[in-house]
C-alpha cells in the first residue's frame, strides 16, 4: 500500500464540485486518500472507520456515499462494502510495470465482478501494461451491469426485452450470458450509451433511465444522452434535455427534429442587429402628442408670452 496519493490541481476547478458543500467535498477527498485506498481505486470501505476519522456518524457517512453515487463519483456494492472510484485510474497513472504489476495482484482481491471488469477495461484503454486480461470466475455481480462487453438490462425496458427463454443452465442456478436483444444496437442502448459517455453506471442512474425509457422510449433517450455526450456534459444535462421534451409532450424523433428548426427559427428571430459584433444601441423615441397638453393655456399668460417675445425680436432689429 503506497504512502501518498495524487490528487489533480482540477479538482477545484470542477464546476459540479463547486457546487457540493464543505461535507460533500470533505468526504470525497477522504475516499480518496485514506489509507483503505488501492492503486487500482477498488477497496472495501470501513465504515466505522470513517466514522471516526471524519468525526461523523453512520447517517452521514451514508448519505454522502449515496450523494457522490448519484454524481457518478463512485460505485458501492453493500454487500461486501466494496467501492470503486470511478475515474482513479484516469488520475493515478499505472504506466511503470511495477505499478501494473501491483493492479494484477489487487485484481485477485476484488469481489464485485462489475468493479473487476471496469478495471481491466480502463487499464486497457490507457494502456497500462497489466497481465490480467479477464475477470475471475468466482467473482460476484451486483446485479447491475456496465462490464467489458455486455450490459446486463431489467427485463421491462420498452424495445429492448430479451424474449428469448432461459437455459437449462439458468434454470439450475448457474448464471449464463443472454444474448443481447436485436433491437438493443449500440446506437439504441441506452446503457452501453451511458458507459460510453458518463462512465460506470450506478444503481441511480440506472433506475433513471429506466423511468426515462418508459416515459420516452428508447429512442429519444439515447439521443438525450448523446446531446450531451458533444456538449462533453454530464448525465444531469441529459436528464435536463429529457425533462424539457416530456414537458412539452414531445415523443418522436420527428418531433425532436421539429422542435430542433423551431429553436433555431426563434433564436434567429431574436437575434439583434449589430455593429461590429456589438449590438446597436436603441433608445425609446417620446410619443410627444402624449407630452402635449391636453387643455389650453391661460389667455393672460399667452398675451404675456406674444408681449414678450415682440420685445425681444425688436430688441435684435
Amino acid at each position: 500500500m503506497a504512502i501518498y496519493r495524487q490528487i489533480h490541481t482540477t479538482f477545484w476547478k470542477d464546476r459540479r464540485v463547486g457546487e457540493w458543500d464543505k461535507d460533500q467535498k470533505l468526504f470525497y477527498l477522504y475516499l480518496l486518500t485514506n489509507d483503505y485506498t488501492t492503486q487500482c481505486g477498488v477497496y472495501e470501505f470501513n465504515r466505522r472507520y470513517a466514522e471516526f476519522e471524519l468525526g461523523m456518524n453512520r447517517e452521514q457517512v451514508d448519505r454522502h456515499i449515496k450523494f457522490l453515487v448519484s454524481e457518478g463519483r463512485i460505485v458501492f456494492n453493500e454487500k461486501p462494502e466494496e467501492l470503486m472510484i470511478v475515474n482513479w485510474l484516469k488520475y493515478n497513472s499505472a504506466r511503470s510495470p511495477k505499478v501494473a504489476a501491483v493492479i494484477d495482484k489487487e485484481l485477485r482481491e476484488i469481489k464485485t465482478l462489475e468493479f473487476e471488469s471496469e478495471v481491466i477495461k480502463k487499464c486497457q484503454l490507457l494502456e497500462y501494461p497489466i497481465k490480467t486480461a479477464k475477470p475471475k470466475k468466482d467473482s460476484i455481480s451486483i446485479g447491475y451491469g456496465y462490464g467489458i462487453d455486455t450490459i446486463s438490462q431489467p427485463a421491462q425496458h420498452q424495445h429492448i426485452t430479451n424474449t428469448e427463454p432461459a437455459s437449462a443452465s439458468a434454470e439450475q442456478g448457474v448464471p449464463v450470458a443472454q444474448p443481447e436483444p436485436a433491437a438493443a444496437t449500440a446506437d439504441l442502448n441506452p446503457y452501453l450509451i451511458y458507459q460510453q459517455s458518463f462512465g460506470v453506471m450506478n444503481p441511480v442512474a440506472s433506475e433513471d433511465i429506466e423511468h426515462w425509457v418508459n416515459d420516452l422510449g428508447v429512442e429519444l433517450v439515447c439521443e438525450a444522452m448523446k446531446r450531451a455526450a458533444f456538449e462533453q456534459k454530464s448525465y444531469r444535462y441529459a436528464q435536463g434535455i429529457m425533462k424539457s421534451w416530456a414537458k412539452r409532450n414531445i415523443t418522436s424523433m420527428e418531433e425532436v427534429a421539429a422542435d430542433d428548426v423551431r429553436h433555431e427559427n426563434n433564436k434567429h428571430q431574436q437575434k439583434p442587429q449589430t455593429n461590429y459584433g456589438k449590438p446597436y444601441k436603441t433608445e425609446t423615441v417620446p410619443d410627444w402628442n402624449a407630452l402635449a397638453p391636453t387643455e389650453s393655456a391661460d389667455p393672460a399668460l399667452e398675451a404675456e408670452l406674444d408681449r414678450k417675445m415682440a420685445e425681444f425680436l425688436k430688441d435684435d432689429e
